[in-house]
């Protein structure tokens, strides 16, 4: 009996030490490697590997560097630990980087994928094109800005060509960061176009390719003649997002060209958008943007007179800081409006047949009375039916303005939604703040109301807006 116990206890040992001996060890997965991708000869270069051991081992790594150096394994890191090890290649070409990972019981990974590096000297890019005035007069000095980025990240020295003989070129300035914007300050002394470029050269003294060009036409001084200045401005949606400027010839002598400039709104200078016109409009796509236009006569002799008009696109802002809702007539008139020919913003009596047609929204909770809880921006047409509006009469002169809420993230900058039937509903409720709600009138100008707030025991709502005075035209930057 003793025989066949002692028997038994040396079979389960044998069996937990043979079950212990099968368990399969996984190798490490192959090396994930991070470092530079560029980088001159005999410079020493950093380089990270990193592998997990499925086990949890400890892991070393073995190096082929792509140019005959010997690999050899190095010490144990822990799984998941980031190794570095340095190398110098000593000579220009493209090598292919590669790693290995063994754990602490000699399971090796496979090889990683190949990181490529290039070695040798490289010039800076090429310069981005410059920027600055593109209308511009004889005897005023001009300021243009251009950069440059390096592959080594070095800093760069930028040079500017003038557009005119061989040699007009500024001198190389200070040694900027990589991708810093750089400036100078030049004077055209002579009529003409011009195109301005740019390069860039290293502390290497290796240069780069020229930019592309900034086309620059340069005039004489402007003048002031009223008789020979463009007149009647008038600004109009060539589409929904962009412009058409249209003027009146000077009525004293005849211009070769106009120059038409626009100034953003936000900004002090105008900027030429268009300088070879003949015709007596222009359209122009601001890119979303609002802003300020002024048409130039340049003549014969290279005389410029400017528009004395600068018509704008940026909207009128109102502010009227409390409207109140429908229901609460003791507070005050509850139809808002905006007056199209000074772009004002005015409360009027609904109760008055008289003020009907100058009533673009109104604030309500479609209820009797003021609790809310929730609040709706509405069109004037559904005043009369709407259970707040007592006294209201069902007058033919109450227009339709259409409503949209903007999307999640939207800024009161930007450009509104296009109008669509669909899209531009009878009402928009009221339901976060602040709340940027777009509308269209039924004379077809686009606007915005900014609800900052609804005070449910006064009955009143906390609003701004802006609307835009160019019809048809869904800009709102302001």
């Amino acid at each position: 009996m003793f025989k066949s116990l002692r028997l038994s206890a040396v079979i389960a040992v044998v069996v937990l030490l043979v079950g212990a001996g099968c368990k399969k060890n996984s190798p490490p997965n192959p090396p994930d490697i991070q470092g530079p991708a560029s980088a001159r000869p005999a410079v020493a270069l950093s380089y990270g590997f990193t592998s997990t051991d499925p086990d949890g081992d400890s892991v070393s790594y073995s190096v082929s560097w792509g140019d005959g150096t010997p690999a050899s394994w190095s010490p144990g890191n822990p799984s998941g630990a980031e190794y570095f090890e340095s190398h110098t290649y000593a000579d220009s070409g493209k090598y292919f980087i590669k790693a290995m990972a063994k754990d602490m019981k000699n399971s090796e990974s496979a090889w990683s994928d190949s990181v490529q590096i290039t070695i040798g000297s490289f010039p800076p890019n090429t310069p981005v094109r410059p920027q600055g005035k593109a209308a511009c007069t004889t005897g005023v000095a001009y300021t243009y800005t251009t950069k440059a980025s390096h592959p080594l990240k070095d800093s760069v020295k930028l040079q500017f060509y003038w557009g005119g003989a061989a040699g007009d070129t500024s001198a190389w300035g200070a040694l900027v960061a990589s991708d810093q914007n750089y400036s100078t300050v030049h004077t055209f002394t002579t009529r003409g176009t011009y195109k301005v470029a740019a390069r860039a050269m290293d502390a290497y003294g290796l240069r780069s390719a020229w930019s592309d060009s900034l086309v620059v036409t340069v005039d004489s001084p402007v003048h002031a003649n009223p008789g020979e200045q463009p007149h009647s401005l008038v600004l109009s949606a060539a589409s929904d997002s962009t412009v058409n400027i249209a003027w009146a010839a000077p009525t004293d002598s005849a211009p070769s060209r106009y120059v038409i400039s626009f100034k953003q709104t936000r900004t002090t200078t105008f900027d030429s958008v268009g300088y070879t016109t003949t015709a007596l409009s222009f359209v122009h796509n601001p890119s979303y943007k609002t802003g300020t236009y002024q048409v130039t006569a340049v003549f014969a002799g290279g005389l410029r007179n400017p528009s004395a008009e600068t018509p704008t696109t940026t909207p009128a802002y109102n502010v009227t800081p409390i409207i109140p809702e429908l229901s609460d007539t003791a507070y005050g008139n509850a139809g808002y409006g905006w007056d199209r020919a000074g772009s004002g913003a005015e409360l009027h009596d609904m109760t008055n047949t008289d003020t009907a047609a100058l009533v673009d929204f109104y604030v309500t909770d479609f209820k009797a009375g003021y609790a809310g809880p929730l609040y709706y921006t509405a069109s004037p047409q559904l005043a009369p039916t709407d259970p707040g509006g007592i006294g209201i009469p069902a007058s033919p002169y109450w227009h339709n303005t259409g409503f949209t809420l903007l999307d999640s993230g939207a800024t009161e900058d930007d450009p509104l939604p296009r109008y669509a039937s669909y899209r531009y509903r009878d009402s928009a409720a009221l339901d976060t703040f602040p709340m940027f709600t777009a509308f269209y009138t039924y004379d077809s100008f686009f606007g915005l109301v900014k609800t900052n707030s609804i005070d449910l025991n006064a009955g009143t709502a906390n609003i701004e807006t802006w609307f835009q005075r160019v019809k048809n035209l869904r800009l709102i930057q302001h």
